[in-house]
């Protein structure tokens, strides 16, 4: 007997799609650095589980977690750049400069993201954690390898997928789809290409149009998501389009009125 809402899968994803990039500015004003030659990642969560048990459960166990611990293993290459066979990868080097360090100077601002060509940018996660580095060791002829514990301290947040916003934005829907064409209608835009890093890309007081004119005003709620109020425009088809720091979007057709 088939199984109800069961759809084959497709293909599967590679386990070295995700990507680690550590901050070298402050939190706010981030610079992203990348941590180059990861050869192995894992990003465990550590949850505390209490019994909750009571006499109305007939006799059944019952738990509850009451917090969460979380960290990122990785088993990094120690490699040189390019560019000189004296300099170590710099992500690297700001992870092994904090393990020496103790309190507040030990602790680094992470973000970690999965990137697969042409797969899902799901996953993305910012934290703070302490640093643990660990040289692997090995015979004359292994090439040389440490191992980095990344222990978070607070919450993992997740985060805006880096790779938003490095196209041009795309409108899916406006609605209501009748607008006033004295103005004043407040709209909802949803799309794609609205944040780019985690932060609003839309572009100045030009980044959302009805037509030729500008919105008179508009909030980015998120990178799908924008609110507008419209301008006045000529009864008829009015195209709204959206524009990042990378282009503009597709026309999207509503009806003044």
């Amino acid at each position: 007997m088939p199984h109800l809402d069961r759809t084959p899968l497709g293909g599967g994803v590679l386990a070295r799609r995700w990507y680690i990039d550590v901050n070298s500015n402050t939190y706010a004003a981030p610079t992203w650095v990348a941590v180059n030659g990861v050869e192995d990642f894992k990003a465990p969560l550590d949850p505390s589980v209490q019994d909750d048990s009571d006499y109305d459960s007939d006799g059944y166990k019952s738990s509850t977690i009451t917090a969460i611990g979380w960290s990122v293993d990785l088993k990094l290459a120690r490699k040189v750049t390019a560019a000189s066979p004296i300099v170590y990868d710099p992500g690297q080097e700001i992870l092994r400069a904090a393990s020496i360090l103790m309190g507040a100077s030990n602790r680094v601002d992470l973000r970690w993201y999965e990137v697969t060509d042409s797969g899902p940018i799901t996953e993305a996660y910012r934290g703070y954690a302490a640093v643990s580095w660990s040289e692997d060791g090995g015979g004359m002829d292994a090439l040389a390898a440490v191992s980095v514990t990344l222990t978070g301290q607070g919450a993992r947040a997740t985060y805006v997928h880096p790779d938003f916003a490095l196209a041009a934005p795309v409108v899916y829907s406006v609605t209501p789809s009748t607008v006033a064409a004295a103005g004043g209608t407040l709209i909802h835009i949803v799309g794609t290409g609205f944040f780019k890093a985690g932060i609003n890309d839309v572009v100045g007081t030009t980044g959302v149009k009805l037509v030729a004119h500008n919105c008179t005003s508009w909030t980015v709620e998120s990178n799908q998501s924008i609110w507008a109020i419209t301008p006045a425009e000529t009864a008829g088809a009015s195209n709204v389009n959206v524009t990042n720091s990378t282009g503009a979007s597709n026309n999207f057709v509503i009806t003044s009125a």
